[in-house]
């Protein structure tokens, strides 16, 4: 995983997509040293699925709603998938 602040991605994104995500590495965008942003391949499944539930249980804890909500609404989701 690379970790680059806002300035440099700013300035290089198109290096960046091409030299390191492209090839499978995970960007971290920084700024003044916490994280604002994360750039992955779109190859990568398994680790886009992990970054939006990671940032959707993040979410979900910041407004409050419970876990047995969530896996109530996933286990709806999961019967209209999979009928």
């Amino acid at each position: 995983m690379k970790f680059v602040n806002i300035r440099e991605f700013s300035s290089s994104a198109t290096r960046l997509l091409r030299d390191d995500v492209e090839k499978g590495e995970r960007v971290i965008i920084t700024r003044r040293g916490k994280p604002v942003g994360l750039m992955l391949s779109f190859k990568d499944k398994a680790a886009i699925a992990d970054a939006l539930l990671e940032e959707a249980g993040t979410l979900l804890r910041d407004i409050g709603i419970k876990e047995r909500d969530v896996l109530r609404t996933l286990e709806k989701v999961r019967e209209k998938i999979y009928a």
